[in-house]
């Protein structure tokens, strides 16, 4: 199994692993599956700042996790939300985890200082991860989103990835990064399923 950042090949393959999520469960409150172009062009305008990475065992992608933008008010710059999606046959063996971790070690070289995961309830594996991870609870949105024919909550989770110091500069681009640093932040220990 490796890590690496997603390329132009793996999109079509994400976005077969996110439209389950999307055609049957709240976990994502988006309605309709995106077309392949439309995702893409989501993918694009997401990795011109943040990382998406993408686990690959023996060729095939069964998860990825990506940072998002958290809030657009300037303020929020240094802060970003996290996503993971895993295919069924691989949840629960401590892939969202070795995702997760990575991603946040990214973020934190570019000049992150805060990450929040926004986890549709009830979802006691996300929480469980969150938790894991060093994620505390900031609170919960009651009703905040309506489908499959019903009103779901949210729980926001945070986690530090520094200390509060004034910052020096803007987040860096994921591009900024050099390819050595990415690919040893990514090919940080076994990964075995």
């Amino acid at each position: 199994m490796i890590l690496q950042l997603i390329k132009e090949e793996d999109i079509a393959e994400v976005l077969e692993i996110y439209a389950p999520y999307v055609q049957n469960t709240a976990i994502t409150f988006e309605y309709e599956v995106p077309s392949l172009e439309s995702f893409a062009e989501r993918v694009h305008h997401y990795t011109e700042q943040y990382p998406w990475i993408v686990a690959k065992d023996h060729g095939k992608i069964v998860g990825y996790a990506y940072a998002s933008l958290y809030r657009s008010r300037e303020a929020y710059q240094w802060c970003c939300e996290l996503s993971v999606y895993l295919r069924p046959e691989v949840q629960g063996k401590d892939l969202g985890r070795t995702l997760y971790s990575a991603l946040m070690d990214l973020l934190t070289l570019q000049g992150y200082y805060m990450v929040y995961g926004v986890i549709t309830l009830p979802n006691e594996a996300s929480l469980a991860l969150h938790n894991q991870l060093g994620f505390s609870m900031d609170g919960i949105q009651e009703n905040c989103g309506f489908k499959l024919g019903s009103w779901h909550h949210t729980a926001t989770m945070s986690k530090p990835l520094r200390d509060f110091d004034p910052p020096l500069s803007e987040p860096k681009s994921i591009h900024e990064l050099s390819s050595d640093v990415i690919d040893a932040i990514l090919s940080k220990g076994p990964l075995h399923l």
